[in-house]
């Protein structure tokens, strides 16, 4: 209400009608980013890993924080229709001086207003290596046909008006070009497709000479597009008072700040208008914070999202392949031979692989490696952004006798089949497919053995041969067929409860929670009461093993690590009931923010099962909003793959009537390098094992400790295993809990 007056006073003064009608910031950010979750469901889940990362590192639970400046390497896209879009390279070195400037906190206009202003030590330098290792300037310039773009990315592809990206992994993108609608530019935040990854800024609010226009002509539209690149929010949190920015030494805000509005009160502080992830006009802002600093170092630590950055060859810093470095690289066409090293043997004197991969539409997220038995790699290759969608590439490889891990990745973790395109691949050798595959998720792992090794059989415990399961399918028994699951109830609370019912006064269904809400109506649970419910009727699931549930939420003013919200299940028609998922404050979820999670129980579940969600905090105000819940069941044959899902819960059916001994599984930092934690919470004493194994079900670790009640944390040394995605159990013998992991290099 407070700013709604202010613009009514302005317009009601003298003189003063050119700054309210006059242009303000716009950005897209945050609407591009509802269509990439609204195009790809797993877009939130990715948001939600790089989230529980950000919060490792900043709890200081990771061994250690990237230290130094980071420099980024940049690249300039200059996408233009006319002359005075094709802006010119002073303009362009500009801009990357303000950027300079601006996280440096070198900025000639830096105040001492805010003491928590803070040099993110973060620079950025115009690439002079491409991607090809050949020298750059930095700046690619392409005439278009288009007049202008919206957000809907054509400026960042050759097929459709722009310019393709350069490899995420090693440069940051910016695109220049004429944005229609009034938009400065908007930014994809961290966890997107690799081949839209970067930065969207118009060309007349670019750098701080030629087309730059007040007041918006001091290059502060790319500093706070490139603070979203580095995982920053607006600093109200796109909501109300209740809604954060992730960040602790900002002031809450209610809305944004237009012009230069010094002084403005929101939530009963002074707001942070000189903030640069703030709508202040070019002049008005000068900083970032400690707590803002910190989180876009966060992406660099181990683990972090960006953290490949660090060892670009954009500026050449990074190592030059060699030709004695015992990997395929550059431009040779086997190990240290080839291209610019000597040539290599005209015949393969072991054994001759092909490895055949016809790439999706994103060739520039596919990689692989094959590793020996010693853990050394003997060739890899990837990523391929320079290769057409859709194309077919052979890759002829000679190797010794010995045993192998061959490993097909994918940056994006949506494999190479079949959504975006129909990719796969191929690795045959002398006794035909060792290896073949194209639908998997962040990685497909394979292992065989060539030579005088024992051959490939049906109950070796590995994929080997032709089979596509580990001991099944090819020329080996069919691997089950999966499970298919049947929607038994899904509800948006749209029109009614229908299968649900509230404990009482704990718990609503009401429009005036909408803004919580994915429409109008959700429902709405608080404290910690006997009513602090919302419950199914009994529904008959004997003929099914594995139930997923499904559902969004959102929370509002939980406070403490205490406070939390459960899942639970009871097969005696609601007489008891047995917690089988927590999800804890500051652990899983912070205030404001949606989470989409997916859970798995499998199990017997019986002809009277009920399933509630229960509210355990502490007052009326710490609430939870739940909606669109759907819940599927299937009756599976067998262990079936790795199904998407954010908390797997594996019980027997007589255990149902009392509490599980253990919760709150938590793996961090995820994916990982060479050490997971592994946290959660035991409810009693006993004896556990813990079981990893990889993406094909081949044991990779076991080990048994009987621990004592309370919460628990133990490391685990990843270092040796092959990049990829495995499963970690935990089990007493009669429940069994599961969270995926990946290792990455």
């Amino acid at each position: 209400m407070k700013k709604f007056l202010q613009v009514c006073l302005l317009l009601l003064l003298p003189g003063l009608l050119q700054p309210v009608f006059g242009q303000e910031r716009t950005c897209s950010t945050m609407d591009y980013l509802d269509e990439e979750i609204r195009d790809n469901p797993m877009r939130q889940s990715v948001l939600n890993a790089i989230e529980d990362h950000t919060n490792m590192v900043l709890s200081g639970a990771t061994r250690s924080a990237v230290t130094g400046v980071i420099t980024i390497p940049v690249v300039v896209h200059v996408v233009y229709n006319t002359t005075a879009e094709n802006i010119s390279t002073a303009q362009i070195n500009t801009q990357i001086d303000v950027l300079n400037k601006d996280f440096r906190r070198t900025n000639t206009d830096a105040t001492s207003l805010w003491p928590q202003a803070a040099d993110s030590e973060i620079q950025f330098c115009l690439a002079t290596v491409d991607p090809s290792g050949n020298p750059t300037s930095g700046i690619t310039r392409t005439s278009t046909t288009s007049t202008s773009f919206t957000s809907g990315n054509n400026m960042k592809f050759n097929s459709t008006g722009g310019k393709d990206a350069w490899p995420a992994g090693s440069y940051l993108n910016i695109w220049v070009c004429d944005l229609s609608g009034g938009l400065l530019g908007y930014a994809q935040f961290p966890g997107g497709s690799a081949s839209t990854d970067g930065v969207v800024i118009d060309y007349q609010y670019f750098g701080t000479v030629g087309t730059a226009t007040a007041p918006f002509n001091l290059g502060r539209t790319a500093t706070h597009e490139v603070g979203h690149w580095l995982n920053l929010r607006h600093i109200w949190g796109d909501g109300g008072c209740t809604v954060d920015d992730f960040v602790s030494d900002t002031p809450t805000s209610d809305a944004p700040n237009y012009g230069c509005a010094t002084g403005t009160i929101s939530c009963g502080t002074v707001d942070m208008v000189q903030n640069y992830m703030d709508y202040s006009d070019d002049a008005c802002m000068n900083l970032y914070t400690a707590g803002q600093k910190a989180r876009m170092r966060a992406l660099f630590d181990a683990g972090g999202s960006r953290v490949s950055l660090l060892s670009s060859a954009g500026c050449g810093s990074a190592p030059t392949p060699t030709c004695s470095d015992g990997v395929q690289n550059g431009t040779e066409t086997g190990v240290d031979c080839g291209g610019t090293c000597p040539p290599c043997p005209t015949g393969c004197t072991t054994n001759a692989l092909t490895l055949s991969i016809t790439f999706d539409n994103y060739p520039e997220e596919t990689s692989w490696t094959l590793v020996n038995s010693t853990g050394g790699t003997v060739a890899s290759g990837g990523t391929y952004g320079s290769q057409p969608d859709g194309s077919t590439l052979s890759i002829p490889l000679c190797v010794p006798n010995g045993c192998y891990t061959f490993t097909m990745s994918d940056a994006y973790g949506d494999g190479m089949c079949c959504a975006y395109g129909s990719g796969s691949y191929t690795l045959s050798g002398p006794s035909g497919t060792l290896a073949s595959g194209g639908t998997f998720t962040t990685s497909q792992v394979t292992n065989f053995c060539l030579g005088s090794t024992p051959a490939p059989t049906c109950t070796d415990g590995i994929q080997n041969g032709t089979e596509t399961g580990v001991d099944c399918g090819g020329s080996c028994p069919a691997c089950p067929t999966g499970c298919t699951y049947t929607t038994i109830n899904s509800n948006n609370f749209e029109s009614s409860l229908g299968i649900w019912t509230l404990g009482g006064t704990d718990a609503r269904r009401n429009s005036a929670d909408d803004p919580f809400a994915n429409g109008v109506f959700c429902v709405r649970l608080r404290d910690n009461t006997t009513t602090s419910v919302v419950s199914t009727s009994s529904l008959n699931l004997s003929a099914y093993n594995r139930v997923k549930i499904d559902f969004s939420y959102i929370t509002n003013s939980f406070d403490n690590a205490n406070e939390d919200f459960w899942l639970q299940v009871s097969t005696n028609g609601g007489s008891t009931y047995s917690t089988v998922v927590t999800w804890n404050f500051s652990d899983e979820f912070v205030n404001g923010t949606r989470y989409n999670p997916s859970i798995i129980l499998t199990g017997t579940f019986g002809s009277t099962c009920r399933f509630r969600f229960r509210s355990d905090a502490s007052a009326d105000d710490d609430q939870v909003f739940i909606d669109d819940v759907v819940i599927q069941a299937c009756n599976s044959p067998a262990r079936d793959g790795f199904e998407q899902a954010d908390f797997i819960v594996e019980i027997d059916g007589d255990l149902m009537a009392q509490e599980v001994s253990v919760n709150r599984l938590n793996l961090y930092p995820n994916p990982t390098s060479d050490q997971l934690n592994v946290e959660f919470d035991l409810m009693q004493d006993g004896e556990w094992m813990m079981v990893v194994t990889d993406i094909t079900g081949k044991m990779v670790m076991n080990e048994t400790q009987f621990r004592t009640a309370g919460r628990q944390v133990m490391n685990l040394q990843t270092s040796d295993y092959a990049p990829g995605m495995y499963l970690l159990y935990l089990t007493d013998g009669k429940e069994r809990l599961s969270r995926k992991f990946t290792v990455s290099r």
